[in-house]
């Protein structure tokens, strides 16, 4: 690996002063296992595959541009029995992932580009993620900058993507994302006035499917906020379950739900269709939990996962 540069140093180190507290130690025999490989991380549990998170550009499939190489997101999530609840580069958009944070809208000197359609804009990694352990968790930690044409870079980004084990009802992954602009004037958004693109998930084609939203009045306080895709899925008997909660002290809480049902696409939605500042001087912090269940949504459960989520320490 080359050395950094100087200013890929200042990157770095502005990155994790952004990402907040170090990685934990890799313990002893954790429950959760992370397996590094050439440009992604794979996480399992018992021999069941969890996710994999791509930080390098992920093979194009044949038949599909280059144009559409992209990296930092999770290319495959599975559910309980290792089954693949998602799919990357779809055949009808190809620029969809599986689970990723993208924006359709950057914009800077009165120029726009397309980090969700991967047109005029890159996540590029500064280096490979650190890999650790802790409470028998896996713990993925990447630092990004996402490159204007590919050249210039305009935004830090730190995720921390954290695989709980599974427990009798399901299982939890947290991702804590944090963007701060490395240029004056930088504004942002999904699709114009649409609003799409932000924290995506592309779903695997399966059959029956059900997605189901839920947020509290505007009087409730907090007011808890989840949705639920459940489906049968190929490689697994019965309904497979996956949850996005998003806990009280999000941006813009309760961020408004959106559905593409014939895409297999469903995502809470920040900022939506109008351009907001990204400041240098203050990170935006994005917390989303996913909940991957058997079966169909269950408001109780997830009611009481919510409350789990949103009390816990960040």
């Amino acid at each position: 690996m080359k050395p950094f540069s100087k200013n890929r140093w200042a990157v770095l180190i502005a990155l994790c002063a952004i990402a907040g507290a170090a990685i934990a130690e890799p313990s002893a025999g954790p429950a959760v296992q992370c397996t590094e490989g050439d440009g992604f991380v794979d996480v399992s549990e018992g021999g069941v595959p969890i996710l994999r998170y791509s930080h390098g550009a992920t093979t194009v499939p044949k038949g599909t541009g280059e144009e559409f190489a992209r990296g930092d997101y999770v290319s495959a999530l599975y559910g309980l029995k290792g089954e693949l609840l998602t799919e990357d580069y779809p055949k009808d958009h190809p620029h969809h992932r599986a689970v990723n944070w993208s924006w359709a809208t950057v914009q800077w000197k009165s120029e726009v580009r397309d980090l969700f359609a991967v047109r005029g804009i890159w996540s590029r990694p500064l280096d490979r993620p650190q890999v650790g352990t802790e409470a028998a968790s896996c713990i993925i930690t990447a630092a990004s900058v996402w490159k204007w044409d590919d050249k210039t870079p305009v935004v830090a980004e730190a995720v921390r993507i954290r695989a709980h084990p599974r427990n009798d009802q399901g299982r939890a992954i947290d991702f804590d994302i944090k963007l701060a602009a490395l240029v004056e004037g930088l504004e942002f958004c999904g699709r114009l006035d649409a609003g799409y693109s932000g924290f995506n998930i592309r779903m695997a084609p399966a059959e029956g499917q059900k997605i189901v939203f839920h947020t509290d009045p505007a009087e409730a306080r907090p007011r808890r906020a989840w949705a639920d895709y459940s489906a049968e899925f190929s490689g697994a008997k019965g309904r497979s379950g996956l949850a996005i909660l998003q806990p009280a002290d999000n941006p813009g809480c309760p961020q408004e739900w959106r559905e593409y049902p014939q895409l297999n696409f469903f995502q809470p939605v920040y900022p939506g269709g109008k351009l907001v500042p990204m400041p240098k001087d203050k990170p935006i912090v994005l917390h989303y939990r996913l909940w991957i269940h058997p079966g169909g949504a269950n408001d109780k459960a997830l009611a009481a996962q919510w409350n789990l989520y949103n009390n816990m320490a960040r």
